[in-house]
């Protein structure tokens, strides 16, 4: 199977910032490989009427523990890759980083993935079975 490309934008801070579908609606969101979860920032979970499904511990800035509501997101998308079902914890982000989320392992761990600076492309692989 042929690898995913996920083409985005690669900051002069060094972050790269891919385009996410959910539910139809476009966002940006932080390719994240160290964050544990997928999120989103407040206020999106209310522009596309997302139910809580849950609660969620998490360590925001390393060493603040925050609880935090998980949200079902009915169509997640990046790329051409459709998931349907997907969870996401909200978390506060700063507003000058001027992104809506982030791209955390519990996507991630799903592919081999890389990165090509050059090209500001994320590159998803599936994983060797």
């Amino acid at each position: 199977m042929s690898p995913w490309r996920i083409n985005g934008v690669l900051r002069a801070d060094g972050l790269l910032i891919l385009p996410v579908w959910l539910n139809e609606r476009s966002f940006n969101f932080l390719f994240d490989p160290g964050a544990a979860y997928s999120t989103i920032k407040p206020g999106i979970a209310t522009l596309l009427s997302l139910p809580v499904v849950g609660k969620q511990f998490m360590l925001q800035g390393g060493y603040y523990l925050t609880h935090c509501p998980v949200y079902q997101i009915d169509l997640f998308r990046i790329g051409s890759i459709r998931r349907s079902s997907v969870r996401m914890v909200e978390l506060s982000l700063a507003p000058q980083l001027n992104f809506n989320g982030l791209l955390g392992m519990d996507f991630l761990k799903h592919y081999r993935f890389t990165v090509e600076p050059d090209t500001a492309t994320l590159i998803l692989r599936p994983l060797r079975k």
